[in-house]
């Protein structure tokens, strides 16, 4: 259940491009799930992080074929300079690249091709801009560094989030995972789990700013119960950590399950999300948990293996998943 790409951008006549005719950039970048922590990193407690690549954004660049650059992607196919507001974090990435790149008048054709659902809390605006940039440095033959990019990268998510933590750049441009906290660097580790994460899609937007808007209203009315559940949610965030390191599948698919109680004390959950949840357990998940915002998105859980990930996956689909995706923890998400 991708969502397919359709191009529509004017065929390039190579006599026209001012630039490199023949050169194509390629720029990619994958997703991120929050494996514990949503909402308490909001209230400086710790939350973990990892990449998942099951689903990408691949973008190639190459000379515009004509004075203007021109934009290929799921919201607009046309002149960049006529783009909607809705891509004006990428209008910015593109600026800032060129500008970095002393290239800053160069017209360019950019197709962007995203199979990452929008809106599930899955890091979708910083990818692409991740992508994107990598891409047009590709395109004029310039090494990128990654604080380069993830300085140009947040600069763009600003446009796109008013505010951003960071988290998003971090895990979508790199293979590794992050135990993130916001008043200290985060923190990369080695993660190797005998476990499979089972991602499934709930069909329903995720609502980020109004379930963070909810819990902030939730704490002026209820402060003692607000603070109390974020510190515990930080505790089993530790306890999470914990169990990675000793690769102990049990005890972290235990403490996915605490998170989400209190995310559904918190009023972040639905009842959709909890169906979704509910089947895997049913279906002997060691764990499983809303990952993201909440108020819908997507939802995780824990399997002891590739055939008890199927099992999970065909239990959540059938109440109410849209699509659902597996990731082998076994294989390791290494640190750079």
């Amino acid at each position: 259940m991708e969502q397919h790409f359709h191009s529509h951008s004017p065929k390039t006549n190579q006599s026209q491009s001012s630039t490199h005719p023949l050169r194509i950039g390629r720029g990619q970048a994958h997703s991120k799930i929050i494996l514990m922590g949503e909402h308490s990193v909001v209230y400086d407690y710790p939350a973990i992080a990892i990449p998942f690549d099951a689903v990408q954004v691949k973008v190639t660049v190459q000379a515009s074929p004509d004075q203007e650059s021109w934009i290929d992607c799921r919201y607009h196919t046309g002149r960049l300079n006529q783009a909607p507001a809705s891509l004006d974090n990428l209008k910015k990435a593109i600026q800032l690249t060129l500008q970095s790149l002393h290239k800053s008048q160069d017209p360019l054709m950019i197709q962007i091709h995203s199979t990452i659902p929008q809106e599930r809390g899955m890091g979708s605006s910083a990818a692409v801009v991740v992508a994107l940039i990598r891409a047009i440095c590709d395109y004029y033959q310039v090494p990128l560094a990654q604080d380069h990019l993830r300085l140009l990268t947040n600069e763009a998510e600003v446009i796109a989030h008013e505010s951003t933590s960071g988290i998003d750049t971090l895990v979508t441009s790199s293979q590794t995972a992050y135990i993130y906290r916001k008043s200290r660097p985060a923190k990369a580790f080695d993660f190797r789990l005998d476990a499979v994460l089972v991602v499934a899609d709930s069909g329903q937007a995720g609502r980020t700013r109004l379930a963070v808007n909810h819990v902030h209203q939730l704490r002026l009315k209820k402060p003692e119960f607000v603070e109390q559940s974020m510190a515990t949610i930080g505790y089993f965030v530790n306890q999470a950590y914990g169990a990675i390191r000793q690769n102990d599948p049990n005890e972290l698919g235990r403490f996915m399950t605490y998170n989400h109680y209190y995310l559904n004390q918190l009023g972040v959950s639905n009842p959709h999300l909890d169906q979704i949840i509910n089947a895997a357990w049913l279906a002997g998940a060691l764990g499983a948990k809303l990952t993201g915002g909440g108020l819908g998105g997507c939802v995780i859980a824990l399997a002891r293996d590739l055939d008890h990930a199927h099992q999970i996956a065909q239990a959540m689909r059938k109440s109410g998943a849209e699509v659902t995706w597996s990731l082998d923890l076994s294989q390791g998400l290494s640190t750079l």
